[in-house]
């Protein structure tokens, strides 16, 4: 087990939980909005919710799967966290740090 709080079976019931309630309609929204595409295999495109959707649970899975109480991982906007109270997932689309 990789996690010492959760086992493999409760964090993925989690992810469960934020793929239904995470707003994927919001991001795509924004991604419309702002024509923020991703490479595809025919090119640069803003992804369907469906991709979307497939890359947030792509990321929740890594970050559960990664050896250690605390990981991360992101692509595309999104990060999930695997953190010691459980799982977080993330759509940034601005960061500042100094």
């Amino acid at each position: 087990m990789y996690h010492e709080k959760f086992t493999q079976e409760e964090l993925e019931k989690k992810a469960n939980d934020i793929m239904l309630h995470f707003n994927f309609e919001d991001v795509h929204e924004h991604m419309e909005k702002t024509n923020w595409r991703w490479h595809r295999i025919d090119g640069m495109q803003v992804p369907s919710i469906e991709e979307i959707r497939i890359t947030a649970r792509t990321m929740l899975t890594n970050a559960i799967w990664e050896k250690g109480n605390v990981s991360s991982c992101g692509t595309g906007g999104f990060t999930a966290f695997k953190m010691p109270w459980g799982l977080e997932l993330h759509f940034s689309i601005e960061k500042a740090n100094s």
